[in-house]
């Protein structure tokens, strides 16, 4: 190479966000589950690093691993749903929650798991509406009420203990939740949680968990909620059916670009 001649510079190497977004885009565009040997390959990483960000992805929540493998977790699940809103679901529930309300004069709610918390997706409520404090986008912590306690029952007690803030549960929430998946996931009102009400939830679960929950509720401590269980019950059918009668529709159809 001649003086002055400028020298070529030497490959740089990934930088941390670059890998990070080297294996998202795996699940951006692969199957739903993945292996680490899968992932490894896709986003051209050695098996030691991408393990590594893996579990570092985890940790925060981007990512979530079971018995299939990786899948995206609730912090990108969340994401996305702020950008394509939550119209499947809402959409699918829509009927039910009308009937579910039409049946017991309760008030009813449907909500999703974020992380940690629990988000109202949509109430119908009649006279009791303003009895209850809740509105579309009210967050709360998901231990806290029958809705989230539904949804955490149908998840393993170990995938719990991760999701929660403190990573986690308590022995006593565990027996809790347990006590919920023996009552066939209905989740009742309990003294330990922080509301002026009494209702009944349970989970809409689809084939990697809990999508979201319908629960049925009236102001006052005795309220007798145990009666709307068979109600409830058909509801979560109702949309469990309808929301995969959408997610065919939306695969059979898609939008044109």
């Amino acid at each position: 190479m001649g003086e002055g001649e400028a020298r070529p510079r030497p490959h740089a190497r990934a930088g941390m966000v670059e890998r990070l977004t080297r294996i998202l885009d795996v699940f951006l565009v692969g199957p739903d589950h993945l292996l680490l040997e899968e992932v490894a390959d896709l986003s051209g990483l050695p098996r030691s690093t991408t393990y590594r960000l893996l579990a570092q992805l985890i940790a925060m929540h981007w990512l979530e691993h079971g018995p299939h493998g990786y899948r995206l977790g609730a912090r990108a699940r969340q994401l996305g749903r702020r950008v394509e809103g939550s119209v499947p679901l809402r959409a699918a529930a829509a009927e039910a929650l009308e009937e579910l309300h039409a049946a017991t004069s309760a008030v009813v709610h449907l909500t999703v798991l974020e992380g940690s918390s629990v988000e109202v997706l949509d109430k119908v409520g009649g006279r009791h509406l303003p009895d209850i404090p809740t509105t579309i986008g009210t967050r709360y912590r998901a231990e806290d009420a029958v809705a989230g306690r539904a949804m955490l029952a149908a998840l393993p007690p170990e995938q719990v203990d991760r999701i929660l803030l403190d990573g986690r549960a308590s022995g006593h929430l565990h027996e809790r939740l347990h006590t919920i998946r023996c009552r066939h996931g209905i989740a009742i009102t309990s003294d330990d949680m922080p509301w002026e009400l009494r209702g009944v939830g349970a989970a809409i679960v689809g084939p990697d968990g809990p999508v979201g929950a319908i629960s049925v509720g009236l102001p006052g401590r005795a309220a007798p909620v145990e009666r709307f269980v068979p109600m409830l019950a058909r509801a979560v059918r109702l949309t469990s059916q309808r929301l995969h009668d959408v997610r065919l529709d939306a695969e059979r159809y898609p939008k044109r670009s």
